[in-house]
């Protein structure tokens, strides 16, 4: 079994193109100091205190709103006793295409925290990025605030008028009359659309979504899967349901006597890629074809398409073969992306498979066909548009033209919750009420229901979408809640209500369960010629001149939606670890061909159309692939001027690909905000995997004696051990950490020079070439050290043990030396360089824990396994007189985990999780010869790979 770093194969886990194809920093310093590299890593005593000297003499010579006035429903006592400043309360989100249950948090009335609803089956109780960032949203300062009309601020009164008169003028017919709006995830806006569309037959209604792609109609189920084949599909990053896909993925993969293989087919690599065993990539045009050489494998179709290359027809026999072989437990799935045709050929295997993992999305959660987003624009500037009514949409920005278009449209109006690109451009801006100031509800794929409660009272003059679309019909309601109601007639029954917004999910009566879709034979010839016809193209080979682009939403930023969130901008894409912008996506194969290196500025054209942005090296990019990421480039609000708007090379909303691109070099070069290479603990044995040939097996640790006085012994012995097999990089915990401890943004130039604030890293270790790398995750916290190198060269004492085993840090001691942060080894302090903290918005300040400090400029900060809640426990437990009972004290990122790969607890109780985890034959330490004796331990990771697979 690999561990790490050896004399056998020094670069057997690397993090960078660059750091693969030449010697890395460690190995530089081995070369220049060849002495000190035979006595790392176990200096003795002497030769410790030497080393010491030398380096001393080396440096001598180089010098808040309130509740809302409805009736709401907390969850107050549920699940252990609260005080009774704190409540919880169950909504649900709409989130980059996906319906996910949550609960809100709060403190003193005010929202401070989002968190998954462990009863609602979207979410389960995980969280991703956009749920934890979207209190930042709620409480966002720079939120439209009241209307505008011509963009001079005006009231609702006046546009209770307008919409009087507009009534009047539209007629019975509603002739000239359109609508753009969002993905219609809302039951009661649905009914609402169609009372519209019955009031006004003539007029027309567009959903804009130009990130969501082909919404897929099944389910996959992972909780038993053995085989897993995606085409293009991120089941674990961006799809619907991808929370509870990464649950039971996680659950499969941390079962060591378990079958759960991955394969990722895909032209980028995605987050299910990179937590494949068999990332394979392939260019976007070839998709299709792939698609239909597994077909024939598995006996769909009679024949093997043309074209194909010998190394990926034994690649595809060796996927089919691992598929007959675990046949109903094995699934294909084709993603958002990819034509109708080959979306049947997955459909079609997994019928011929007899897979009972793949059921039917119920039929009331399949969108209608609207009209053509395309064909507006066109109509506009035919003047066939009267008045345009765009309800949380920005067409400005998503569809080129619109703009221009919309001079010429009589009546326009935007509502939504800042002043955007169509804000601007229109002649009514309305203010759009966040989802935790208004009653509505929501639909997941899976059918289930969440009524959508107010949390807090508006923080603006603002509407929901369900008031916009009542005054357009003339039926206004003063009670928002009884709207929704009148949705659902079998909760007429206060009780049942009440139980249904208390738990934060339902199921409406009658709607069957997801059920396995019927079989029938496949349209084999249908599916051939159009799988053909959409694939047309050479198999992607390096020699070829032919580039084609592919487009993909941010992952945090999904269309630009959230582009005013300062959180999502600042965390690492899980992908690329790249911040504060977005860069052309190129394999290393096409980067050594065109000689590109990162920050290089490119020009991309097609079709007459262009754009010029930076290039970032992506290991396991498909190698004539570029890809371009949507959502920057925003011309209003915090976003502006950040990244490029890659949507001009973009034809229309339903373009996922471009072929035959134009890559020209500039002489320009532009700093790129990845921290991919920050913080590097500057050794490779932390990162380690086992799989069924060279099992995980380490033996318990027995530390060497030590100069540091051993740590008293308090009444709990707190540790963490994080399950590297269960990680899947998705940096959720790093998004619930900041939000749980009020950490400040720095912004792109700070995080450049490696100041990012964030306490948990997500580190990512490659493995094999860079043309298709195998990839692990690590979150790397405070390790919490019982001798900490930290504490014993601060100079007043600011970083300090208690009894109970946690490595503090008494803020109003600090004087910032960094003398802590130069000792630590594992490089997880982070200090205040700048005033970061905003001080000054007061939004932002009843935003934030009031149980946690604010820190200043010049103070050092990090982990603290969330003492706070670990004091709420100890307060809950002695007023009642007992021990803090397993479970009790939970840190952020082990309640945001939708892995649940975090345990934390009491290390002195050997019934805890956490001492469990600590028993595993896969426990091990990041690096345990310094002898600090972390209480954070690591569980190795596992792979099941295939041993007839023959890597790209």
């Amino acid at each position: 079994m690999t561990t790490g770093r050896s004399t056998d194969n020094p670069l057997a886990f690397w993090r960078s193109p660059s750091e693969h194809d030449g010697p890395d920093e460690l190995m530089r310093q081995a070369n220049a100091w060849p002495a000190l590299a035979q006595m790392e890593p176990l200096l003795g005593r002497r030769e410790f205190l030497r080393l010491l000297g030398a380096s001393l003499a080396m440096a001598g010579m180089t010098a808040c709103s309130g509740p809302p006035p409805e009736r709401i429903v907390p969850e107050v006592g549920r699940g252990g006793g609260r005080a009774a400043t704190s409540a919880r309360y169950a909504t649900a989100l709409s989130l980059r295409g996906d319906v996910v249950g949550i609960v809100v948090q709060l403190r003193d009335g005010r929202p401070i925290r989002v968190d998954g609803n462990p009863r609602h089956p979207a979410s389960l109780g995980g969280s991703d990025a956009p749920m934890q960032a979207a209190i930042l949203d709620l409480w966002d300062p720079a939120r439209s605030r009241a209307p505008r009309q011509r963009g001079v601020p005006s009231s609702w009164a006046e546009f209770e008028g307008a919409a009087a008169t507009l009534r009047e003028d539209v007629g019975p017919r509603g002739g000239g009359m359109h609508i753009v709006s969002g993905p219609l995830d809302s039951p009661t806006l649905r009914r609402q659309r169609d009372a519209w569309q019955s009031r006004y037959p003539d007029a027309r209604w567009y959903v804009l979504d130009p990130a969501g792609g082909r919404r897929g109609d099944t389910i996959p189920d992972l909780s038993r899967a053995e085989v897993i084949v995606t085409l293009d599909a991120d089941l674990l990053g961006t799809l619907p349901g991808h929370l509870v896909h990464a649950r039971r993925f996680a659950a499969r993969r941390m079962e060591a006597d378990a079958t759960c293989r991955l394969y990722a087919i895909e032209p980028t690599p995605s987050l299910t890629g990179r937590n494949a065993e068999h990332p394979w990539p392939v260019a976007a045009k070839d998709m299709p074809r792939i698609a239909e050489a597994l077909a024939a494998a598995l006996g769909v179709l009679p024949t093997m398409p043309a074209g194909l290359d010998e190394a990926s027809e034994r690649r595809v026999a060796a996927i089919a073969r691992d598929l007959r072989a675990h046949a109903s437990a094995a699934m294909v799935v084709a993603g958002p992306y990819l034509p109708e045709a080959v979306h049947a050929l997955a459909a079609a295997m997994n019928r011929m498979l007899g897979s009972t993992l793949v059921s039917a999305v119920p039929a009331e959660s399949t969108e209608r066909p609207e009209d053509d987003i395309g064909g507006l624009v066109h109509a506009m500037r035919q003047g066939r548009v009267d008045t345009l009514v765009v309800l949380d949409a920005n067409p400005a920005y998503a569809l080129p033209g619109f703009t221009d278009a919309l001079r010429g449209v009589r009546r326009s109006i935007h509502l939504g919750r800042y002043r955007d690109e169509t804000a601007e451009a229109s002649q009514w801006h309305l203010p759009l009420l966040h989802p935790l100031e208004t009653w509505s509800d929501l639909r997941a794929r899976d059918g289930t229901v969440s009524i959508v409660q107010p949390v807090l009272a508006p923080l603006v003059d603002g509407r929901s979408v369900h008031d916009v679309l009542d005054l357009l019909l003339g039926t206004s309601l003063s009670d928002a809640r009884e709207r929704v109601r009148q949705t659902w007639p079998h909760l007429a029954d206060e009780a049942a209500w009440t139980t249904a917004v208390r738990e934060g999910a339902f199921r409406a009566p009658g709607e069957p369960a997801p059920a396995v879709p019927p079989s029938s034979p496949p349209d084999a010839s249908s599916a051939r010629t159009t799988a053909t016809h959409d694939g047309a193209g050479a198999t992607d080979r390096a020699g070829s001149e032919a580039l084609e682009i592919v487009f993909r939403p941010d992952e945090w930023l999904w269309d630009g939606r959230h582009a005013d969130n300062a959180w999502l901008h600042e965390l690492p894409r899980p992908v690329t670890s790249l911040t504060w912008g977005n860069a052309a996506l190129l394999s290393p194969a096409l980067a050594a061909d065109r000689g590109l290196a990162d920050g290089d500025v490119i020009r991309l054209e097609a079709s007459g159309r262009r754009v010029e942005l930076p290039v970032l090296i992506v290991p396991g990019q498909a190698v004539r692939t570029v890809t371009l990421v949507l959502g920057h480039g925003r011309r209003m609000g915090l976003g502006r001027g950040i990244g490029v708007d890659v949507g001009a090379l973009r034809p229309d909303t339903r373009t996922w690909q471009l072929q035959g691109v134009t890559l020209t070099r500039l002489r320009r070069h532009e700093a790129l905000a990845s921290t991919q290479s920050q913080q590097d603990m500057q050794r490779r044995d932390v990162i380690r995997v086992g799989t069924p040939a060279h099992p995980a097996r380490f033996d318990p640790p027995s530390p060497p004696p030590s100069l540091y006085p051993e740590p008293p012994a308090g009444e709990y012995r707190w540790g963490m051990t994080i399950d590297l097999a269960a990680c899947i990089g998705c940096n959720a915990c790093t998004a619930a950490c900041q939000a749980e401890n009020n950490i400040p943004v720095v912004g792109k130039d700070e995080v450049i020079r490696g100041r990012r604030m964030h306490w948990i890293r997500v580190d990512r270790y490659h493995q094999g070439a860079t043309a298709a790398p195998l990839t692990y995750h690590q979150p790397v916290p405070c390790m919490h050290c019982e001798h900490a190198p930290c504490e014993v060269v601060c100079p007043v004492e600011a970083t300090v043990h208690d009894s109970e085993g946690l490595n503090l840090q008494v803020y109003n001691r600090c004087i910032g030396t960094r003398f802590c942060s130069n000792n630590c080894p594992y490089k997880v302090r982070r200090f205040n360089f700048l005033q970061y903290a905003d001080f000054a918005s007061e939004s932002l300040k009843a935003m934030r824990n009031p149980e946690v400090t604010v820190r200043s400029k010049g103070v050092m900060e990090k982990c603290t396994y969330c003492v706070q809640r670990i004091e709420r426990a100890h307060i809950d437990a002695d007023r009642e007189g007992r021990r803090i009972v397993d479970g009790e004290a939970r840190t952020a990122c082990q309640v945001a985990c939708p892995t649940q790969a975090i345990a934390f607890g009491d290390l002195g109780d050997p019934h805890s999780a956490v001492s469990l985890r600590n028993a595993s034959a896969r426990r091990y330490h990041l690096l345990e010869e310094l002898n600090t004796r972390p209480r954070t331990s690591y569980l190795a990771a596992l792979r099941q790979p295939d041993d007839g697979w023959e890597a790209p």
